[in-house]
């Protein structure tokens, strides 16, 4: 039997892209992804967390000759909707959000266009966007910019970041105080009391995890219940920062997934 089509379902608030094996459902017009239903799982997003905490574009910007490495953390919500494409084969759709002079020191100085793509018969969708800064406007530093996931922490445990770097995971409960104790900077967590016994006296650290770029193919996660994964895919490397052996996050605690640039 030939796959079914794509469709594309336009709600108030919601919008959603359904080819019958795979439904993604974003928030209209912020272009948040607030579900992903596939395999029987209602949604393999974290349904405890907040709709604006489950996938999301991000990004991390301060002015020039600003001091630190902190910056201003900007998850990037569109202020309007749009279909690009709609048929059978393919949908596409836009969620953007437009700078004008009066956001000067208030938002990044970029247009942003997030886009997101589902095929027919493909068990995946893809995400990239456009980020349009133009001659007149003012300057600014752009430390990274990422996509995230954040997973339902009930059914994916296992984490894979290479052939030869994947096990399974503690949980985000681990690293709070009772049952972690914080280290010298945050990222870093020893699991005095973990879920888990078999986790005790390890240290926690996402960064744990990175590669070089290089190297980020695929990472992510599997559900051993569920018998499914979830993969973030790179389909090349034009978008990544700082040659070939910078190092980045992939996969880490939460259970978290990311592209990162």
């Amino acid at each position: 039997m030939a796959p079914l089509g794509v469709l594309l379902y336009v709600q108030d608030s919601h919008v959603t892209m359904d080819n019958g094996m795979l439904q993604v459902t974003l928030s209209k017009p912020e272009g948040i992804v607030t579900g992903i239903q596939y395999n029987g799982l209602d949604n393999l997003l974290e349904v405890l967390n907040d709709e604006s905490n489950r996938g999301y574009w991000d990004l991390v910007w301060s002015a020039p000759g600003s001091t630190g490495t902190t910056g201003i953390f900007d998850v990037i919500k569109g202020t309007e909707f749009k279909i690009i494409v709609e048929d059978e084969e393919q949908v596409e759709i836009s969620f953007t959000r437009t700078w004008y002079p009066s956001l000067e020191g208030k938002a990044v100085p970029l247009n942003i266009d997030k886009r997101f793509i589902m095929l027919r018969g493909s068990s995946g969708f893809y995400s990239y966007a456009i980020y349009e800064h133009l001659q007149d406007w003012p300057a600014f530093n752009l430390a990274e910019t990422r996509i995230a996931f954040k997973l339902r922490k009930e059914n994916f445990h296992y984490m894979a970041v290479a052939d030869n770097r994947q096990r399974f995971m503690p949980l985000p409960e681990d690293r709070l105080p009772g049952r972690g104790q914080a280290l010298a900077y945050p990222e870093a967590v020893l699991l005095v009391n973990p879920v888990e016994p078999e986790f005790e006296g390890e240290v926690d650290d996402k960064y744990q995890y990175s590669c070089e770029n290089k190297d980020i193919l695929v990472h992510g996660w599997i559900s051993t219940d569920q018998q499914m994964g979830f993969w973030l895919i790179t389909p090349s490397n034009e978008f990544r920062s700082g040659g070939p052996v910078k190092q980045n996050l992939t996969s880490h605690v939460g259970p978290t997934a990311l592209a990162v640039s």
